[in-house]
Formats: structure tokens, sequence, C-alpha cells
């Protein structure tokens, strides 16, 4: 089984997934497991990539593609 690669371009709206330090437990089980959307602002090395919000607001690490899904 071949996997496809994934890759996004700037200005690209991605889902970003939750970790489990994110999760609000009060929700249980129901939680959402992605949050979002947010902009690709730019690729860097090795398919990780610089997000920003809907609003503007830079986030701060990079992102890698296996954890972006996209919107």
């Amino acid at each position: 089984m071949k996997l496809k690669k994934r890759s996004f371009k700037p200005n690209n709206l991605v889902w970003r997934l939750r970790g489990d330090a994110r999760n609000d437990n009060s929700e249980g089980k129901l939680t959402p497991n992605w949050e979002g959307p947010f902009r690709i602002i730019e690729p860097l090395q090795n398919d990780t990539y610089r997000l920003e919000n809907i609003a503007g607001k830079v986030i701060p690490r990079t992102w890698n593609a296996t954890h972006l899904r996209s919107y």
C-alpha cells in the first residue's frame, strides 16, 4: 500500500490535530480531534509548515504535515 504525501501551499486552509494536552476533558470522549481552520504562511524543510489563524495571529511553533489536514 502506498501512502500519498501531504503537501500544502501558502494560503491553503488546514485543520490542525489536537494533542492530548490540548483536549478539554470536560467534554469527555466527544471532544473534537481537529481544530482550525489555520492558514499556511510558508512551507519549511521536511514537510513542516508555519501557520497563522484566520485573524492573522502567527502560531509560534511549526507543524508537521502528518498533523495537518486540508480544510
